[in-house]
Parts: structure tokens; C-alpha cells; sequence
């Protein structure tokens, strides 16, 4: 494990603001971590026999104990906690104190909360529509995403992935959501009541899917990756490559003198179209190198690339040791634990979650720290308090205009391409900011596609149209709410350009690597100089002061580089990435999750700051308790396909219709005896030993099949396995 790293004795941005997480899944606990990650005094309210997540897979060592899983851990570490039923007066006298209180939409609760106070309520599904009486685990969100239909090969089933990452999209998305409502409580005074659902939270990490089925009918499917991507097998380890430029570049690395001077391969498209060919050739050259020197050339060739590591190895690298990424919490009793570091950096504000997760405490032990938690909340507030502080309007921003949403009032200057970047630049609109897409004619947003455009299903009716580049599904996803500024940076009296536009703007959001912004005269010194307030948010692949921290980095190769990509597959070897590249969503949504907490700072101080989101950072903390597993034992986790340790069975199965699968997760005998009522199975000898199965985050049954409704619909049909989904779902 690595040294010791107490908690930072720098104030979080967050602190002086009181949050009672009352939750008792996945979702809430991980909006409550980052809360108190950030500063805030977060108390955990527990039952007397302790929340469910301290029941939940994966154990450390192995081990089946109230204080061993790695989840609880991870999703709690920098948090107090208390014991008490909830219906005690004690929880309703904290709740009465609490700036913000987390509760589970499944779970009735009557707390007498002040006004002014953010009640944030977690689900599963929205109250209303068709699946609002049902229930989910992670293998149902992934499929009812659309995501686990993309993912995987397509002679196989689909493949749900690893771990619980819709359950941490929608403890972010309950983050943001929190940190808004406290935004605008600056201004009006009042509180408010906000919802996240984990359906709702994964879904909306697809929107480029919905809006190609919307433009012409298409969606992904399990194929091979797409076009300037591969997976290749080297002497060591896999690697992920994209290269969607550096044509000559990659021939070079690879020794392709003959492909480059091939007519095929002249032009974008018709290389794509032959993109095959080339995989082949690439992956007779990686057999004869080793994955890093393979990958270190590429990133020398400025072509995204990176190796498949093992979390073991990853742990131990270069990279991860410069960043810090794991630390020892200790809590000076002699308690200590593997931590993460923070999933990004806003200024020069600690983060306070190298802190071990709460013991749970049992009779006199809880009465004094339920007592201790009551005098703490109701001592005077910190000066620095921001949390009930009803700010000036005036200072709200600089942006005017008849927007609405919390974040109505300030501007946003987004000098972000592909798809992370502006998924957070697009976010903060939908919030309702100004954003201002700064793109320039000679060199635009790669999302906009080729200038003679490209594959025919990312246009309206398959047809490019035209201006191709106005038409670009992928790039008009995520360009919805936002104004647009040509403006070429390279060019003479353009960065003045730009600087007078960010003396009147709030926030700066860029993904390029370390240094760009500096280069290029726009960098937080630069700005702030001129205007203390704003805030500078960067979001390269990698945290800077590593040996990766230049690299080029897109979704598919952060996937490999944060360890996700080892722990999917068949169980045969070969890695499997997610179908829609999952990292890109994760640094959107951490982006957007570390601008709120820098504009918190900001409203409690009155200077902006610089924010740092390494996106593969991030993406760490969707795996968190696979690392913390690895890093106290050594072990790693190991695909099998979907199977896993909380369920069975836990897989996807085919059905009638032509790649039609059911993904069904059973996680007790009393869901496994009303599976087999559904299917008129006998139970009798069947999957045998079920009763050791912990209880999982939910457990369910979904419908996906290829249909003219789209990937990952739900679909009702006469024949009988489309009946078992909503049959599975009534008996629950």
C-alpha cells in the first residue's frame, strides 16, 4: 500500500455545508462521498444493523464481514456516521439542522426540513411510466440503456460490464443536481427537492444513441469496434488505438510504406471504408512488440494509444505513483485503509476523503456519537459558511438574457472538442447557463466528421447534406443549448479576442493536454489576472506530472488506461471495451461536478479558481472498489462473462427473435422460485446453494433485442420470452 496520507489540513470548498446522507444504496452514498470528498460534514444515518452497502460485493480478502466490503468503504470513507431508527426524534432534530439530506425515493421518510434546506431523493426508475414499479441491477440499467446491446462481440451475448457504474452516473448526476439547487439557494433564499434515477442517469450517457435513431432509424450493434480503432494483441499485454489523424503517422509506426501510397487510403472516408485491412496489418506487427513501447510510439506519433493494464499493474505504475492516485487513510487510532485520491482538483481547497469509512456503532458508542453529531451541527456556523449565506444578485454573473435554471446568469466560454468536453459545456446550458462553443473554421470540432462527410447513419435520413458538418449527429448532441463563435486561436489578434470576451464570462472548460491553454496565452494566470472570479476548468486525459500526462487520450483508450477495460470480458483473455466509450461520459459529468463545486467556492469566497478533471481519474472512481480490493489484497477481479458472485442466474439469454436476449439477475430464492413459476420450471435440484448469495443493489429482468424501436427498448410480444421481463418484474 502506499504511504501514509492523512486527511489534507487545507479547508474542502465545500465545508460549513451539512449533509445528512440517509440513503442505504450505491447512488446515494457516492453523491454523499463526493460531498464530503469536497468539505462537507457529511453524517451517514445508519439502521441499527448497518446500511446494505456494508453487505455488498466485492469483500476484502474475501471476507463476508459488516466491515470488509471494499464497496462500503470506498462509497463512505471521509463520512461520520450515526445508528438510529428512522423514525427517532434524534434524526428528525439533524434533519432540521441539514443544508442537504439524501434519502432513497423506495424508502418513506417524514423529516421536518427547514426551507432553505436540498432534499435530494435516489431511484431507480422515475415514479411515473411503465417501469416504475420495477426493480433494478446494474445488468438491467446497462441493458435498458441501450449500452450492454453495443457491448461485447457480436457472435456472443451482450455484456453488462463490471461493477456498478449506472448506480455511480446517477450519484453524480445526484451530485450536480444538489450542487445546483445550493447554487441558486445563494440567490432566492429557499431550498428545493431534486430527483435522480439510475435509469434516467445511464440513459442519458447514450444520448448519441437516441439521436441517431432519431435522425434515420440506425443504432449500434455488437460489431467490431468502430472505424480508426483497434484492439490489438501484443507480446505482453492488449492495446487500444484511435487514429483518426496522423494517417502518415501511423504508417510509419507500424511500417506501412505500401498502405500509404495506396489510393484507397488517401482520403478519411475510403480509408474507413477499407479500415479492415489495415487492423489486419497493424496487429501482425504488434505480435513482435511489447503493448508499452507499441503504445509509447503512438503517443509520439501524437495518435491516441494505450495498454490494457492489469489493475495490479496499474497500481504500481509510474503514472499512478506521481499522481498520487492511492493512499493510506488512517485515522490515528490505529484504523487504516486503501483510499483513492480526489477525482479532480478544484484550486488550492483540500479534499477531505482520505478519511477510513465509519465503524458501526452499537449501543453507548452510538448514543455518543449520535450526541456528538447533534452538538457539532448545532454549534455557530463557520464564518467561511457559504451554505446559508443568501448572496447578491448583481454577483450572480455577468451573462443577462432570459434564461432559466439554476445556473441562469452565467456564461460559459467552451473551447472543448469531441465529445467530454462538450457533453459538460452542453450540461451546464441545460442548467441554464450561457455557452459560447468556441470552434475554429480552419481546424473544427472533430465531432462535426470529415468535411465531405462521413458514415451516412451519423446524418438526418442518412444523408450528409450539403454542410456536413452542421449535420453531424454526433456533434450536434452534444452542441444543443449553446451559442457559437468561429475563432481561430492561432491566428494574429484572436486571443485578445477571447480575453475580452473572458473578462465578462464565469467559466473557461478546455480538454486538451497539460499546457495547451498556457501556450496558446489563455491559461487561469493569464485570465485571472484580468478577471479573479473566473474559473478555468481543464480536463486532459491524464493529471499532469505523470509520464502519461501529455497523452493524447479518447474514450475507448481512458478505458484501458483507469483499469476498466481488464475487468470486462468472456473470460478467455481478450478485453472487451464498452460498446458507446464510457469514459467520455464520465469526465462530462465529473467536469460538470467539479464547476459546481468550484462555483460554490467561489460564491463563499469571491474568486474563481483553477479545476483539474483528469478524466482517467475520474473513471478510477467508477471502479473504486475493485481498486481498493486490489490494493489491501492483491486479488483482481476476473470476467466471466456476466456471471458474478451476488446472482444467478446473471446473465443475458436469446430468445426467439434475431439477436433478441433477456438479461435476467436473480439474487435470492425468493426471486430464483418466482423466475421458475414465469418459465413452468421445476426448482427442485436446480442451481443448488443459492442461499449464500448477499443481497445485490436489486434485482430484475430486461427485454433487448434489435427491433425498429431501437437498441434497448423494452419490447412486449406475443411469444413467450418476451413475456418473462414484465412477468419477472410483477413477482419482484
Amino acid at each position: 500500500m502506499a504511504r501514509k496520507q492523512t486527511t489534507s489540513p487545507q479547508r474542502g470548498a465545500l465545508g460549513g455545508l451539512r449533509v445528512l446522507d440517509a440513503s442505504d444504496g450505491i447512488a446515494g452514498q457516492y453523491c454523499g462521498k463526493l460531498l464530503a470528498g469536497y468539505g462537507a460534514d457529511c453524517i451517514l444515518a445508519e439502521p441499527p444493523g448497518g446500511t446494505a452497502t456494508r453487505r455488498l460485493w466485492p469483500y476484502v480478502r474475501g471476507e463476508r464481514s459488516s466491515r470488509r466490503s471494499a464497496l462500503f468503504r470506498h462509497l463512505n470513507q471521509g463520512k461520520s456516521s450515526i445508528v438510529c431508527d428512522p423514525a427517532e426524534d434524534s434524526l428528525r432534530d439533524l434533519a432540521a439542522l441539514a443544508d442537504v439530506v439524501i434519502r432513497d425515493q423506495a424508502t418513506a421518510m417524514s423529516l421536518p426540513l427547514p426551507p432553505n434546506a436540498v432534499q435530494c431523493v435516489i431511484g431507480e426508475f422515475p415514479r411515473r411510466g411503465p417501469y416504475s414499479s420495477w426493480r433494478g441491477t446494474e445488468m438491467v440499467h446497462q441493458a435498458v440503456s441501450g449500452t450492454m446491446f453495443m457491448t461485447g462481440w457480436p457472435d456472443r451475448q451482450p455484456l453488462y460490464g463490471v461493477g456498478y457504474r449506472s448506480y455511480y452516473a446517477c450519484g453524480t448526476t445526484a451530485f450536480i443536481s444538489v450542487m445546483s439547487a445550493v447554487h441558486e439557494r445563494g440567490i432566492s433564499g429557499l431550498g428545493q427537492t431534486v430527483t435522480a434515477t439510475v435509469f434516467e442517469s445511464n440513459a442519458a450517457i447514450a444520448q448519441n444513441l437516441v439521436s441517431q435513431y432519431s435522425y434515420n432509424g440506425t443504432y449500434e450493434t455488437r460489431r467490431q469496434y468502430p472505424g480508426f480503432m483497434a484492439l490489438l494483441e501484443c507480446l505482453d499485454h492488449w492495446m487500444i488505438l484511435f487514429a483518426i489523424r496522423h494517417w502518415e503517422q501511423l504508417c510509419d509506426v507500424f511500417g506501412l510504406d505500401d498502405l500509404r501510397e495506396d489510393e484507397r487510403f488517401a482520403q478519411q472516408a475510403s480509408r474507413l471504408e477499407h479500415w479492415e485491412l489495415v487492423v489486419e496489418r497493424m496487429q501482425a506487427g504488434a505480435r513482435q512488440r511489447s503493448a508499452g513501447e507499441l503504445a509509447g510510439a503512438l503517443q509520439q506519433a501524437r495518435i491516441s494509444a494505450e495498454v490494457i493494464s492489469p489493475l495490479g499493474t496499474l497500481i504500481s505504475s509510474p503514472q499512478w505513483r506521481v499522481r498520487r492516485l492511492m493512499r493510506s487513510a488512517a485515522d490515528g487510532s490505529g484504523r487504516e485503509e486503501a483510499a483513492l485520491g480526489p477525482p479532480f482538483a478544484v484550486g488550492g481547497t483540500g479534499y477531505c476523503a482520505v478519511r477510513p469509512s465509519p465503524s458501526l456503532r452499537h449501543g453507548q458508542h452510538a448514543q455518543r456519537a449520535l450526541r456528538a453529531a447533534e452538538r457539532r451541527w448545532r454549534a455557530p456556523a463557520d464564518s467561511n459558511d457559504a451554505g446559508h449565506v443568501q448572496a447578491d444578485p448583481a454577483d450572480r454573473g455577468f451573462c443577462g438574457g432570459a434564461s432559466v435554471g439554476p445556473l441562469a446568469g452565467l456564461r460559459v466560454i467552451d473551447v472543448t472538442t469531441a465529445w467530454a468536453g462538450p457533453f459538460a459545456a452542453r450540461s451546464l446550458a441545460h442548467l441554464g447557463a450561457q455557452v459560447i462553443k468556441v470552434d475554429a473554421p480552419s481546424h473544427p470540432d472533430s465531432w462535426r466528421g470529415a468535411p465531405e462527410g462521413g458514415a451516412s447513419r451519423h446524418y438526418p435520413d442518412g444523408d450528409p447534406g450539403i454542410r456536413p458538418w452542421n449535420r453531424c449527429v454526433l456533434f450536434n448532441t452534444q452542441g444543443q443549448g449553446k451559442l457559437s463563435l468561429g475563432l481561430d486561436l492561432k491566428v494574429s489578434g484572436a486571443r485578445e479576442v477571447l480575453l475580452r470576451l473572458a473578462d465578462v464570462s464565469d467559466v473557461l472548460i478546455a480538454n486538451f493536454t497539460p499546457g495547451v491553454l498556457e501556450r496558446l496565452g489563455i491559461g487561469y494566470d493569464a485570465l485571472s489576472a484580468r478577471n479573479p472570479r473566473i474559473i478555468v476548468v481543464e480536463m486532459p486525459a491524464f493529471g499532469p506530472g505523470g509520464p502519461d500526462s501529455r497523452h493524447q487520450g479518447m474514450g475507448k483508450t481512458m478505458e484501458a488506461a483507469c483499469g476498466m477495460a481488464s475487468l470486462i470480458g468472456y473470460g478467455d483473455g481478450v478485453p472487451v471495451l464498452t460498446g458507446p466509450a464510457y469514459l467520455d461520459p464520465i469526465g462530462g459529468l465529473s467536469a460538470v461536478a467539479a464547476t459546481l463545486v468550484a462555483l460554490h467556492h467561489r460564491d463563499s469566497t469571491g474568486l474563481g479558481s483553477r479545476v483539474e478533471v483528469p478524466q482517467t481519474e475520474a473513471g478510477v472512481h467508477w471502479i473504486g472498489e475493485h481498486v481498493l480490493v486490489q490494493a489491501e489484497s492483491g486479488q483482481s477481479w476476473r470476467a466471466d462473462g456476466n456471471h458474478v458472485p451476488y446472482a444467478a442466474p446473471h446473465d443475458a439469454f436469446p430468445c426467439q427473435e434475431p439477436d433478441g436476449w433477456v438479461a435476467i439477475a436473480v439474487t435470492d430464492d425468493t426471486q430464483w422460485r418466482a423466475l421458475c413459476d414465469v418459465m413452468d420450471v421445476r426448482t427442485s435440484g436446480i442451481l443448488p446453494g443459492t442461499r449464500h448469495r448477499p443481497a445485490g443493489p436489486g434485482a430484475s429482468a430486461s427485454w433487448m433485442r434489435a427491433s425498429p424501436r431501437g437498441p434497448g427498448n423494452m419490447a412486449s410480444a406475443s411469444s413467450r420470452p418476451s413475456c418473462i421481463p414484465r412477468a419477472c418484474q410483477r413477482r419482484r
